[in-house]
């Protein structure tokens, strides 16, 4: 009886310490380390003049309830080591920046931290409902991009090139929450034969009926976290507005592929289990790559 009661007693103990440890790395590991999720974008409406040209996607950065200038700038460093020739930012710098009203410090802050982020080709950026909350913090937010050398894009197209004529397009849409999503205007110039990309801070504008699927091959967006506290086959513990269809990873609708960077920071509490901070960073190939021999 005391031997059983001790093996019962010993994997109660196993099950606590495993749990216990993956909540202490949860809160205090995960949320201040960036991991890079290569990938690699082929097809052949990609012009071959844009092969290997990388593609990085960021978002989130929830800067100032818990991201501080410490670990945001060791994100940072992190993102510049990948040295992408296009980056993207894909919504929401600060944490409810209504509230927190950042001073003039911490926008010079984000500003050289951002523009110390270098890509040779381009960088770019939509807003997030953060971003937009209201008019003045969606002025000072535009405002610290475009020092930042990012141009905004809302509910517009630009073309991405490698110093030819030949492009793919990018095409941005305004925030599903807080703004203004006009999908004719952003698809106005967008040519189904090409490759094009979307870029949009809620992945369930995905589920719009208007968005024209047939010309788009990627869309990129965030604000979900990954889920943030996201449980496998369960998924998030608090689901969010505009991220309640997808959430987390990748899906493929019809012949779209729709991806969800994790971001880098977290809201509501400062905690990530399996969502964690996440570059999502692709090379562009006009065809499959070929395996090195």
């Amino acid at each position: 009886m005391v031997k059983k009661l001790l093996k019962i007693f010993s994997v109660l103990l196993i099950v606590t310490l495993i749990i216990a440890g993956i909540f202490f790395y949860s809160i205090y590991i995960s949320v201040g380390r960036i991991n890079i999720d290569y990938g690699t974008l082929s097809s052949e409406k990609i012009p071959t003049d844009m092969d290997g040209v990388s593609i990085a996607f960021f978002s989130d950065i929830h800067y100032g309830t818990f991201m501080d200038h410490e670990r945001l700038q060791s994100m940072i460093e992190k993102i510049k080591n990948t040295h992408p020739d296009i980056l993207i930012f894909v919504g929401d710098i600060f944490d409810h920046p209504e509230t927190s009203s950042p001073d003039e410090e911490t926008v010079q802050k984000m500003i050289a931290a951002l523009r110390s982020l270098d890509a040779p080709l381009g960088k770019f950026a939509v807003l997030g409902e953060h971003d937009e909350v209201n008019e003045d913090v969606k002025t000072m937010v535009k405002q610290i991009l475009y020092q930042s050398d990012f141009e905004v894009l809302e509910n517009k197209s630009v073309r991405l090139r490698n110093g030819t004529n030949s492009s793919i397009t990018l095409i941005g849409i305004d925030s599903l929450i807080n703004g203004t999503v006009d999908i004719a205007a952003a698809f106005h110039n967008v040519n189904a034969e090409e490759y094009n990309i979307l870029i949009t801070h809620c992945p369930d504008l995905a589920t719009s009926s208007d968005l024209p699927l047939t010309s788009t091959d990627l869309i990129v967006a965030g604000h979900s976290h990954g889920g943030q506290i996201y449980l496998p086959f369960i998924g998030p513990i608090s689901p969010m507005d505009g991220a309640k269809t997808y959430y987390h990873g990748s899906y493929t609708i019809n012949d779209t592929q729709l991806v969800i960077t994790n971001g880098l920071g977290t809201t509501g509490m400062d905690m990530r289990l399996f969502a964690p901070p996440q570059l999502t960073f692709y090379r562009l190939y006009s065809k499959a790559p070929k395996a090195k021999e």
